[in-house]
């Protein structure tokens, strides 16, 4: 019999009312656990953000473990967003489960990793939490951005104002008891006469509480003079924004209190980092000695320029521009989708997001009951108001429809949003194709923001070669697939259009021939224990 540890995540009171209580998963990991005789040693509860593991009662689980690791063969829980909305760091910590002897599986999502596709099933499990939470927050940044272009200010309150309601029930800055110690600041400092730590003094004196860094923010925030600074955010620029909250100062006496503190220059230009086209590369290549960002510089010799990337003195490292480019290029060749690779992983993500969604369409049947409940709550109102239902009736008949109205139009929002998280899916990995010419074919701001997409932190060159430990694992694993298909193509030309790679049923625990774990390295150069991905052999 197998022993095994049960974990539990709730991160929000939402989340439980919508089925993921603590409570409900324990009951399905126990009902598991009976039905497949697997003895139960440990619960481990939490009610932390999955965004990382740095979460007490994990932390208590994998101590845990660790003291016992000869007593536990299974950590089991009900789902992979339960254990983690961190592809990255969800990689590295499956590893360190698997280096301690223990299986870690979800009961409603399982996989075997011995099979290597379904290594792509989990990178999918693990992303498709994260695309959502991007998705999320991408909104929310939306919704704020407008309300700043329209010149309200809708974040936390700077000092001297608070967050009030305007005629409309909207957020707007009103000012407060502090409004008094800003405007006295500008006044001192519009004299010429006073540093900025002479001034910050006499108001602390006066009751004013504030540090020297926060008052230095202070003098310069646009906010005082009724502006907003409405940062730059993908090819929008920066801009400032006339806003409609009361200015605690006025426009001339604030410009002339920045001539004085920066020397009569101009102030909330949009700055730009120095770049060149020639090295778009600069600032992502890490020294492979010293770790330092590699600069970059073109010197003239003889007969023409040469270009390099280099470290600092006095360490010697220095690639040449081209040589950087060839090794880059040919990186991204190996990183790209080929189509077949393309059309298999689109496929098994909409056969997984069809299974996680088929109990929640919405069939004809339904469709026709949210139409009959709408004229229902029409109906219902004309009759209360022609005296037919008291308002105690009417509030209980109008609860019971409007409740079993929004649950149907919730399930409706579910099943439509899954086609939004598909058609993402669909589009990003269309973007996955031929990753060296977009990158030629992209500017030099284009090329960044591909290279930082590609790289989660910097990296580095090794033997001429990009270290694949520094990419995005879920490319890693990508590029790993792409290169078993095209092994697959060579060995038998006759299935060139067939794409159902045959997978073998998941289970809770992959294949370890003699009791020991086999380790089968990719295509590619790096250490597969890093992260964590088990082959079959």
């Amino acid at each position: 019999m197998k022993n095994a540890i049960l974990y539990t995540r709730v991160s929000t009171d939402e989340q439980a009312d919508k089925g993921f209580s603590l409570r409900d998963q324990e009951q399905k990991l126990l009902n598991y656990c009976s039905s497949n005789d697997i003895n139960v040693i440990a619960i481990f509860r939490d009610d932390h953000s999955a965004k990382s593991f740095n979460r007490p009662e994990f932390k208590k689980l994998f101590g845990f473990i660790k003291k016992n690791r000869s007593k536990v063969d299974l950590l089991l829980f009900t789902k992979w967003d339960r254990f983690s909305r961190n592809t990255k760091e969800s990689y590295n910590r499956i590893k360190d489960f698997y280096d301690l002897g223990v299986i870690v599986n979800a009961i409603e999502q399982p996989l075997d990793l011995s099979v290597p596709e379904q290594g792509l099933m989990l990178a999918v499990y693990l992303s498709i939490p994260e695309v959502e939470n991007h998705r999320r927050s991408l909104n929310v940044i939306s919704g704020m951005r407008r309300a700043f272009k329209e010149g309200r200010y809708v974040v936390s309150p700077p000092k001297g104002y608070d967050m009030g309601r305007d005629g409309l029930n909207k957020p707007i800055l009103v000012p407060n008891k502090e409004a008094k110690f800003i405007k006295q600041t500008f006044e001192l400092l519009g004299k010429g006469i006073y540093s900025q730590q002479e001034v910050l003094d006499r108001l602390k004196k006066s009751g004013f509480k504030t540090s020297k860094a926060a008052f230095g923010r202070i003098v310069r925030n646009p906010i005082y003079k009724g502006h907003i600074i409405l940062k730059a955010f993908q090819d929008e620029p920066e801009q400032l924004i006339k806003a409609i909250h009361e200015p605690l100062v006025s426009e001339r006496l604030f410009d002339k209190v920045q001539d004085i503190i920066n020397g009569k220059s101009k102030q909330y230009r949009v700055s730009h980092k120095k770049l060149n086209d020639k090295f778009p590369l600069k600032g992502f290549v890490l020294c492979p000695n010293c770790l330092k960002p590699l600069k970059a510089s073109t010197s003239k010799g003889r007969s023409k320029y040469y270009s390099y990337y280099h470290c600092y003195k006095p360490c010697g490292t220095r690639y040449k521009a081209e040589d950087v480019d060839k090794w880059f290029n040919s990186f991204l060749s190996g990183i790209s989708l080929n189509k077949n690779a393309q059309k298999l992983l689109t496929k098994l993500i909409e056969q997984r997001i069809k299974a996680q969604t088929k109990n929640e369409r919405l069939s004809p049947k339904h469709y026709t009951e949210v139409e009959s409940l709408e004229q229902k709550l029409i109906r219902l109102q004309d009759l209360y108001l022609d005296g037919e239902f008291s308002s105690t009736e009417y509030q209980n008949v109008k609860n019971r429809i409007q409740s079993r109205l929004n649950e149907l139009k919730d399930i409706q929002l579910a099943f439509q949003k899954s086609k939004e998280v598909m058609d993402i899916y669909k589009n990003g990995l269309k973007k996955l194709e031929s990753f060296n010419k977009q990158f030629t074919l992209s500017n030099l701001d284009q090329k960044r923001q591909l290279i930082g997409s590609i790289f989660p932190e910097k990296f580095r060159f090794e033997d001429n070669k990009v270290r694949t430990e520094d990419i995005n694992p879920i490319l890693l694993k990508i590029a790993s697939v792409n290169e078993g298909l095209k092994r697959n193509k060579k060995r038998d030309k006759s299935k060139k259009s067939d794409l159902s790679l045959e997978v073998l049923k998941a289970g809770l625990e992959p294949a370890r021939p003699n009791g020991h774990w086999i380790l089968s390295p990719t295509c590619l150069p790096i250490p597969p224990l890093q992260h964590g991905i088990f082959f079959k052999v």
